[in-house]
């Protein structure tokens, strides 16, 4: 058996199978051999690249929107730590007006926007399936230029560390997400935020707790010492 790969693709040439190994006693050992070359084989696929991957393109794209961004200052963060500590109450636009600019880019890992109303709506659906949800604001971190680099990402960009504690129902069941992100923020004149990306681990925070994602997430995220 051979394994071919080419720009379409990995293909799994058999070439016959020798008069040895039809003997029973040594049937065990050609299941093993097969089953090595076909884990190899999808290996080898899996990682030619295919693209594009996720969020990241965009991301790049979009930091442009800090370029023109204006210092955060203590009472940006606080309404924005504020605004998020209460999301499961957000029922107006009033608020998400006071936060965020009419055009911005807002990427939570799970998905990418770029206008406030399809923001609110997205925050109005979060807020419906969340039972409670507690931000806590644990590190501000400012960035700074980097020598050598004039197209790296504008000074202004400020870094929130946060713990996050979310309540919420799957299949009618009670379900605890405790997580850690951080968001790379960059406001207007206005205070408001223009671009705000979060920095985020959804398998620990939402995925583990899905029914068909769950067991596998779970599996996978055990140290040895844990089983």
């Amino acid at each position: 058996m051979l394994r071919e790969c080419s720009s379409r693709g990995c293909e799994l040439i058999f070439t016959g199978v020798s008069p040895f190994l039809t003997d029973p006693s040594t049937m065990d050992i050609y299941r093993l051999i097969t089953l090595a070359a076909v884990s190899a084989w999808l290996w080898g696929c899996s990682s030619t690249p295919a693209g594009p991957y996720g969020y990241t393109a965009t991301y790049l794209d979009a930091r442009a929107h800090c370029d023109t961004a204006s210092p955060a200052n203590q009472e940006n963060i606080e309404r924005f730590i504020e605004f998020y500590d209460q999301l499961e109450r957000v029922q107006t636009t009033q608020a998400i007006d006071q936060i965020y600019a009419e055009e911005l880019y807002f990427n939570d890992t799970l998905i990418t926007l770029t206008s406030r109303d399809s923001l609110q709506e997205h925050f109005l659906k979060t807020a419906n399936q969340l039972d409670t949800i507690s931000v806590s604001l644990l590190d501000v971190l400012h960035s700074s230029p980097l020598a050598g680099k004039p197209d790296a990402l504008s000074s202004q960009a400020v870094y929130l560390l946060w713990e996050m504690e979310a309540r919420f129902s799957v299949l009618g069941k009670q379900r605890l997400s405790h997580t850690l992100g951080i968001s790379q923020l960059c406001f207007n004149a206005a205070g408001q935020v223009i671009f705000h990306q979060d920095f985020w681990d959804s398998s620990q925070g939402l995925d583990q707790h899905l029914p068909l994602l769950g067991p596998p997430t779970r599996w996978l995220r055990q140290h040895p010492d844990q089983q």
